[in-house]
């Protein structure tokens, strides 16, 4: 097992490889010399030192970051770390050593891991050795210049830290992680690289994992893809270009998008006596229908007189519109309703 942290250095840089045929994405992680290194190398499957390779299917990353929002205590926990990091006493004595070790060990070298989770991680590792080698570059001749030169470098740890953490805890706040915001909040410049190798396209991010997800998106984008939001329940999803879906998979999700859907076409036919007359004819003529569903010779005879009457009305409500006399609108909302009497009628005779 190839230790990452050992031979981590001031930028935490992540790779990625999205091969639509194949369905897969691969991540590396490391510095950007040892990205570039491993590049070099013809890209091989196995990992080279001072890298960390994990695989996923394709659009994984966007999976990653709704599992992250979602399991609240794996961010919760990240963001202890980081907490316990900004303590200028620690830093003097040494003791934050042992909150580093646990950091590195939180890190998940599986191949199918959290990379965004991951990610974070090494980041923060990387980011708090820098300022830990530039505060050791110099102690102070006393005990409170020792301090004050600790706490300046927490500070800048703190900084660090906000970067990448800022994202994810406003789309906590916000409950719902979207790209655009997240990519248009960034302040800091996107430093990253490009390799290609044959057919492959290696795209590196250097110390931010927001100059990633920009990527990404401009990738996913280049398939035909885009990368949006479920109007439900918040979470990120991939759909089609062409025929963009405005709810995840979810079971769920489509149904109360559907729900949503109806709800808000009854609230606009309320507004329109000619549709509300016919909603209420429909809506009425179903419950008849529903009694009559255990008996299906009964039910064909009563759809039979429902189709019917249902032609007779759609016939009549064509011809109207906004402008037409109330007095031909007063007469086919009395049709409707003498339709939904016959046919109410109708289900009783034929239910006894």
């Amino acid at each position: 097992m190839i230790d990452l942290f050992t031979s981590c250095g001031d930028i935490a840089s992540v790779g990625i490889i999205v091969d639509f045929a194949e369905d897969i994405e691969t991540y590396i992680v490391g510095t950007p010399a040892d990205i570039k290194n491993w590049a070099y190398k013809d890209c091989p499957q196995k990992a080279t030192d001072g890298v960390i390779l994990h695989k996923n299917k394709a659009g994984n990353l966007i999976k990653d970051i709704n599992r992250l929002m979602k399991v609240k205590y794996e961010l919760d926990e990240i963001v202890d770390f980081r907490d316990k990091l900004c303590n200028a006493d620690m830093l003097c004595d040494g003791s934050c050593n042992s909150v580093l070790d646990e950091l590195s060990q939180f890190y998940d070298y599986s191949e199918y891991a959290n990379i965004v989770k991951n990610y974070i991680i090494y980041f923060l590792y990387s980011k708090f050795k820098m300022r830990q080698k530039e505060f050791n570059k110099k102690i102070g001749l006393s005990v409170k210049g020792n301090h004050d030169r600790a706490e300046k470098y927490i500070e800048l740890f703190k900084s660090d830290s906000e970067k990448i953490l800022r994202s994810f805890l406003s789309a906590r706040a916000d409950k719902s992680f979207n790209v655009t915001s997240a990519v248009q909040g960034q302040t800091d410049i996107f430093d990253s690289s490009t390799y290609k190798h044959n057919a492959t396209t290696i795209y590196v991010a250097n110390d931010c994992f927001i100059t990633l997800l920009d990527i990404y998106t401009d990738v996913i984008s280049g398939s035909g893809r885009i990368i949006s939001n479920c109007e439900n329940c918040g979470q990120l999803m991939i759909t089609s270009r062409a025929n963009a879906s405005l709810t995840c998979g979810r079971t769920t999700c489509k149904k109360e998008r559907l729900y949503k859907a109806n709800d808000d076409y009854k609230k606009r036919a309320m507004c329109d006596p000619i549709k509300e007359a016919y909603l209420n004819f429909d809506n009425k003529c179903r419950s008849y229908r529903k009694k009559l569903s255990s008996y299906p010779e009964l039910l064909e005879k009563y759809n039979l007189a429902f189709n019917e009457l249902r032609e007779k009305i759609r016939a009549v409500k064509c011809g109207l519109t906004a402008k037409s006399s109330v007095k031909d609108i007063d007469r086919y909302t009395q049709m409707c309703f003498d339709a939904c009497e016959d046919l109410r009628e109708l289900a009783k005779k034929l239910k006894k």
